[in-house]
């Protein structure tokens, strides 16, 4: 059994909007549907559980009530490492594997979910990332202090994912350390777990600024990309 966690339990402060951004409109559909989508039409996933920022549950429970697949509305926590943990929490003891995806990531695919799933089916962990196309410097105070080798810088993306039983080793060794990250791959790495690379896509970005809910805009009606067909209400 597989189960996907999208937290969603930011307010996501940098687009300045009334509204946590997974609510925002999007073509005319909020945020968090585009992102379920994918996941939804995708044979391989059974469960969806969804952290949720706090007074917005029940706004959650409607949009997803009717969905093609169950989805578990949870209290988010105050980090995105917290919610993820409230996720695990609730999971059925027949899960086995387990993905995380940003629920600010709508663009991602059907393919790129199953080709994150195969490789944590075979190696244990892995997650998408994007191969850098500029030349990183490591600066300190507003000088360059180094240049970084293109070759081995990665852009983290989602979905992440492992077996379920490394990802709550991760999670307790953290929590008993009081460790925090910012992703599940930190988390991994920090615990000793080799994390595996699926190359990722400049479409898979997370929208963060007011640009990126422009140009989201733009993709989904240039594209036609409503997904309609897995949704049974609206």
């Amino acid at each position: 059994m597989v189960a996907v966690i999208i937290p969603a339990g930011g307010i996501g402060e940098r687009l300045g909007a009334k509204v946590p951004k997974q609510f925002l409109e999007l073509a005319g559909r909020p945020l968090i549907l585009h992102t379920l989508a994918p996941f939804l039409s995708h044979p391989e996933i059974d469960l969806i559980v969804i952290p949720c920022v706090e007074g917005w549950r029940d706004r959650l429970l409607a949009l997803t009530r009717g969905l093609s697949k169950p989805v578990k509305v949870v209290p988010g926590g105050a980090t995105r490492q917290a919610s993820v943990a409230n996720g695990l929490k609730v999971l059925p003891v027949e899960v086995e594997l387990v993905l995380v995806h940003d629920a600010a990531r709508p663009f991602i695919t059907p393919e790129a979910i199953g080709a994150v799933l195969a490789k944590v089916r075979e190696e244990g962990a892995a997650l998408m990332a994007l191969p850098s196309r500029d030349t990183v410097k490591r600066v300190r105070e507003g000088r360059v202090l180094e240049t970084l080798p293109r070759e081995e810088i990665y852009l983290a993306q989602t979905p992440q994912g492992a077996l379920k039983g490394l990802l709550l080793e991760a999670f307790l060794w953290a929590e008993k350390r009081g460790l925090s990250a910012t992703d599940e791959a930190s988390l991994l790495e920090a615990y000793g777990v080799p994390v595996h690379v699926v190359p990722g896509s400049p479409l898979n970005f997370k929208i963060t600024t007011p640009e990126d809910l422009i140009l989201a805009e733009a993709i989904l009606k240039s594209s036609g990309q409503e997904h309609k067909e897995v949704f049974r209400v609206f």
